[in-house]
């Protein structure tokens, strides 16, 4: 071997070493009670990072916070390092033991697997390490309440406390179950009254298929005179959201539309006089026309809403036309008709005035939110001339 050849592999050597050591070190290929043992044997807690592929906030702190050299020196001194798809392999299992339920969510264990901290939600690196720090130095963090709580702590005080630190930190079943037992005995017309037993109530994460939602709906107003108008529409929401109930799925995976539990449903919202019936039924029907594939009422319904005017919602109509130019391919006037819609909207939105708007970087460039959807209106139009 040539000192040439010799050279240029020590210096590619040394260079991987020091990329390497920049960020941090994410064990790859184990299971987590794997890197619990592997903890263990360090005398390191376990840092996780559970992430989902279409995460944006997650590709962030990979990309651009975990690759740091400052990330790297804290991390991998203090800890184990691991990277966990909540959607493949084993995370299903973690993400319902740890009742993790947005993304990124950060845990901090013990190599026993005990909790010891809990981070939701992307940072710069200098300000994610203080918040580890902070969650590694609370004397009051989740752990204490939940072993606090456990040990038969039924103060009322507390227990809105900690309703509110579990809604924080989006532990959806955990923070429903601890609300139950605040709001054990009382009755609607009591929750409906108090601020704080309605606060708590409303990030309890209850749904029309609870006895305790319908008794505070009940009492609707009492919650606008209370609360507020808009808390009460809140309420209303909750009967939006639910509707999607009766589409049935394996996972992610369609299953089809359970007509019988909807007409139940659709009683249970007269009984209860839930106003915009009909807007929830054609929301609802629209919603699985999207996910069954139906495309030919994606497309009326896309039409209608081009045409009524007034307000667009842009992320839903993108989607839309992003679909159907790729998936109904059978309609060539349907999707000459789709580039027609995306001209008229990119010229409607380049009448818009910007100028307050705030600019984001993507790639090199600034643009505003108009900007960014002016272009996706346009990736629409040359895709759809593809056809």
């Amino acid at each position: 071997m040539t000192k040439k050849v010799l050279f240029s592999l020590m210096a590619a050597l040394t260079f991987c070493m020091s990329a390497a050591a920049q960020g941090v070190n994410f064990v790859e290929g184990k299971t987590l009670s794997e890197v619990e043992a592997q903890a263990k044997a360090e005398g390191k807690l376990v840092f996780v990072d559970c992430y989902t592929e279409w995460c944006g906030p997650c590709k962030m702190m990979a990309t651009r916070e975990f690759v740091k050299k400052e990330a790297g020196d804290y991390f991998n001194a203090k800890f184990v390092n691991f990277k966990i798809d909540m959607e493949k392999g084993e995370g299903p299992q973690v993400a319902k033991q740890y009742d993790v339920n947005a993304f990124p969510t950060f845990l901090i264990l013990e190599s026993n697997g005990d909790l010891r901290g809990r981070l939701v939600g992307a940072a710069n690196i200098d300000e994610f390490i203080k918040k580890v720090e902070a969650a590694l130095n609370e004397e009051k963090g989740l752990p204490w309440y939940q072993k606090k709580f456990k040990a038969g702590a039924r103060d009322e005080a507390f227990l809105k406390e900690y309703v509110k630190l579990l809604s924080d930190n989006y532990m959806r079943d955990e923070v429903k179950n601890v609300t139950k037992v605040l709001l054990n005995g009382k009755s609607g017309s009591e929750i409906a009254s108090d601020k704080a037993l309605f606060g708590a109530f409303m990030q309890g994460g209850f749904t029309p298929y609870d006895d305790s939602f319908l008794s505070v709906y009940k009492e609707r107003a009492t919650v606008t005179r209370v609360q507020g108008e808009p808390a009460a529409k809140e309420l209303d929401d909750v009967w939006r959201q639910y509707a999607m109930a009766s589409m049935k799925f394996d996972g992610k995976t369609y299953q089809g539309f359970d007509n019988e539990k909807f007409e139940a449903y659709k009683q249970l919202m007269r009984e209860y006089a839930v106003p915009d019936i009909d807007g929830i039924v054609k929301e609802t029907m629209i919603n699985n026309a999207r996910y069954a594939k139906d495309y030919p009422t994606v497309y009326k319904e896309l039409v209608n809403t081009m045409k009524a005017g007034g307000e667009i919602n842009d992320r839903i109509v993108l989607t839309d036309m992003e679909t159907l130019v790729k998936e109904y391919k059978s309609n060539k006037k349907a999707i000459k008709n789709i580039a027609k819609l995306a001209k008229q909207r990119v010229a409607d939105l380049q009448k818009k005035d910007t100028s307050g708007e705030r600019k984001f970087k993507m790639g090199d460039k600034e643009i505003t939110l108009t900007g960014y959807l002016i272009e996706q209106y346009q990736d629409v139009i040359e895709e759809a001339s593809k056809k």
